[in-house]
C-alpha cells in the first residue's frame, strides 16, 4: 500500500465536492428523522440505534467513479508511470474508501448517539436503552460494513468507467433483493436461497461482532468468510487491473 496516495486520497475526499456533501446530506437525512421523532412525541421517545446495514448508502456514494475519475481526469497513467505498482493502488483506493466511509458512518453514530443520551437525560424512561457497549459494536459493524462493501465497488471500478461501479452494484443488488427472493420457496428452488446469501455477503460484506465472538468457541467461520469476500474482491480487481491497458489518451 502507497501511504503517500493514501493520504492524498483520503485528504481529497474532504476537498471534493460531491464526496463531501453528498454523504452530509445523507447524515441531514438521518439526523432529520430522529430529531423529528424526539419533537414529534415530546422527547418521551428516544431514536433506536440504526443498524449497521443501513449505512450502506455512504460507501455508495464515496465510491462513485473511484478509479474511473482518476482515468477520465489523466491522474491514472501519471500515477502508474510514478513506480506505484498496480496491486498497491487498488488496494490504496480500498483502504482510503474504507477509512472515508468509516468516518461518515462513525459521525452519524456520534451524532445519533447524542440525540439518545439528551433523551435519556430527561425524568421519564425511555422504550429503548442503549449501553455503552451497544455503541461500540454498532460502530465497529459499521467500519467492517465500510471497508467490506469498498473491496467490491473498487474492484468494478478498476474495469467500469466513471460510475459503472455503482450501477453494477446496483444491478446485482437488486437481484439479490427485489428477484431472488421471488424464488426459493419450493423444494426444487432451495438453491435460490443459499445463493441469495452467498451473493449478499459478496456485495455487503459485513462481520456481525456478537454472533462471531459471543458464541462458544467463537464463531472463525463468520471471520473467515468475512475476510475471504474482501480478499477475493481485491484479488479480482488487482487481477482485471493488471492486464488493463493504461496511456496517457485514455479517457
Amino acid at each position: 500500500m502507497n501511504w503517500v496516495l493514501y493520504r492524498s486520497r483520503v485528504w481529497r475526499s474532504f476537498h471534493w465536492l460531491p464526496t463531501l456533501a453528498l454523504p452530509l446530506v445523507l447524515l441531514l437525512i438521518f439526523s432529520a428523522q430522529d430529531i423529528a421523532l424526539l419533537l414529534s412525541t415530546n422527547f418521551d421517545v428516544s431514536p433506536r440505534l440504526e443498524s449497521p446495514s443501513e449505512m450502506l448508502f455512504l460507501p455508495l456514494v464515496l465510491a462513485l467513479g473511484s478509479i474511473g475519475r482518476d482515468a477520465s481526469t489523466g491522474l491514472l497513467p501519471v500515477l502508474l508511470t510514478r513506480a506505484v505498482p498496480r496491486s498497491s493502488y487498488v488496494l490504496t483506493s480500498w483502504a482510503a474508501l474504507g477509512t472515508v466511509a468509516s468516518f461518515w458512518a462513525l459521525l452519524h453514530l456520534l451524532a445519533q448517539g447524542g440525540l439518545i443520551l439528551m433523551a435519556s437525560a430527561l425524568p421519564h424512561e425511555s422504550i429503548f436503552y442503549t449501553s455503552g457497549w451497544d455503541f461500540l459494536i454498532n460502530g465497529l459493524e459499521r467500519v467492517t460494513l465500510c471497508f467490506g462493501m469498498a473491496a467490491p465497488l473498487v474492484a468494478f471500478s478498476t474495469r467500469l468507467p466513471a460510475f459503472g461501479n455503482i450501477v453494477m452494484w446496483g444491478a446485482l443488488f437488486y437481484l439479490v433483493e427485489l428477484v431472488l427472493p421471488g424464488y426459493g420457496r419450493d423444494d426444487p428452488f432451495k438453491i435460490v436461497f443459499t445463493l441469495r446469501q452467498f451473493l449478499s455477503g459478496l456485495l455487503m460484506p459485513m462481520l456481525e461482532l456478537r454472533p462471531t465472538f459471543d458464541a462458544t468457541p467463537i464463531s472463525w467461520a463468520r471471520l473467515f468468510t468475512y475476510l475471504s469476500n474482501i480478499a477475493l474482491w481485491l484479488w479480482l480487481g488487482i487481477h482485471v487491473f493488471n492486464r488493463r491497458e493504461v496511456s496517457y489518451a485514455s479517457r
